[in-house]
């Protein structure tokens, strides 16, 4: 929820032009404004453990949500409705934006590639906390460059850390973070009381798993 807010209120660009003291004033062109999130289409991959809690959090600034998973009579958890993976390419035509919060898998590789970005509206913004391969990164840099989608926000990308010369470094219109959207002050205890939640449930012989990928 972080990126998406500071991609609607351009926070990237304050942070930059307050290192070049720059006072930018008001403007007049309202489509380069900072933007409001309530009313505005957020489309999850994803809606496990993270996508329903960023759904629930997208709910509270007034944004209709839209989840893909690869099990749809698992529940919304928290979106206003729910899909299959196989309806994505539907579904990215309203999308203000867009989030990936699955995991890695044969079916997730690659699943935002150069068609789908296609089908993305021109003022769309793309924010991957998922896997970088989840996203097709040449493409998607081909589609920042002409403008096929207005912005994204990367958490992860392909390779980790990022090459010096992949030019998402130097885009504008793309804000990274090294993959720390989990990295909390209690990151390490959330992940130990996962895992003590895990043995609890193997010791009673049960087959599903916290956070278990299936």
């Amino acid at each position: 929820m972080a990126l998406i807010l500071a991609m609607a209120r351009r926070l990237p660009e304050a942070r930059d032009n307050q290192s070049r003291l720059l006072w930018r004033g008001m403007i007049s062109d309202l489509a380069q404004r900072e933007d409001e999130l309530t009313g505005k289409t957020l489309v999850i991959i994803g809606l496990g453990r993270i996508g329903g809690r960023l759904a629930g959090l997208a709910k509270a600034f007034g944004m209709e949500v839209i989840g893909v998973r690869r099990d749809p009579a698992a529940g919304a958890n928290g979106a206003d409705a729910v899909h299959h993976f196989d309806r994505l390419s539907e579904l990215l035509p309203r999308a203000d934006f867009v989030a990936l919060t699955c995991p890695l898998t044969p079916e997730t590789q690659g699943i935002i590639g150069a068609d789908a970005l296609s089908r993305m509206k021109s003022s769309a913004v793309l924010v991957n906390c998922a896997r970088g391969k989840c996203v097709d990164e040449p493409a998607l840099v081909d589609a920042l460059q002409r403008g096929e989608i207005v912005a994204a926000a990367l958490d992860v990308t392909s390779e980790e850390p990022l090459a010096a010369n992949s030019p998402l470094w130097q885009m504008s219109n793309v804000f990274i973070t090294p993959h720390t959207a989990g990295e909390t002050r209690s990151y390490e205890k959330n992940v130990v009381d996962i895992l003590l939640d895990n043995l609890d449930r193997l010791s009673r012989g049960e087959r599903t798993l916290r956070n278990g990928i299936v």
